[in-house]
């Protein structure tokens, strides 16, 4: 899967996104693999100097509301198809507190479940996507994120 230009999802995000704006969320990396979003600690602390819960969750799931995003630009290249992404269910698992800056990692989707997602999308206009993103910090999973993406028209 070819990805979209990194400046693209990050200049979405803060122009459609006003949250990832004020939270200062950019892309690290955007790759075949994942896709890694960043936000630094100080406009996202709490009054115990540790990351907010709200950023935590905010970030994993902007992590994969972007694979979803990029999946959907990929696909409507050269169509003028309008595609409504949004989030139908999450659920969150903090795991410890984050003490540092913010960074989220939510892995592409099996080649097997894009088919799927596609297939359906194809058939009915409308599919979900479940994807799972963590904040990790050291090398530590702080917080996991699973949610389903619905896709429209």
């Amino acid at each position: 899967m070819k990805s979209v230009k990194v400046p693209a999802f990050e200049h979405f995000l803060h122009e459609m996104i006003p949250l990832a704006k004020a939270m200062g969320v950019g892309v690290e990396v955007s790759d075949e693999h994942a896709l890694t979003l960043t936000a630094p600690k100080e406009q996202n602390k709490n009054s115990l100097n540790t990351a907010f819960g709200g950023s935590l969750v905010s970030i994993a799931t902007l992590a994969g509301y972007g694979v979803v995003w990029e999946l959907m630009k990929n696909e409507q290249a050269g169509e003028k198809i309008e595609w409504r992404i949004v989030v139908k269910e999450s659920r969150a698992a903090y795991r410890r507190p984050v003490i540092g800056d913010l960074r989220a990692i939510c892995e592409r989707p099996a080649k097997a479940a894009v088919e799927e997602f596609k297939a359906a999308l194809g058939r009915y206009g409308k599919a979900k996507l479940k994807l799972k993103a963590s904040v990790v910090e050291n090398g530590n999973v702080a917080v996991d994120v699973t949610a389903a993406f619905v896709v429209s028209r």
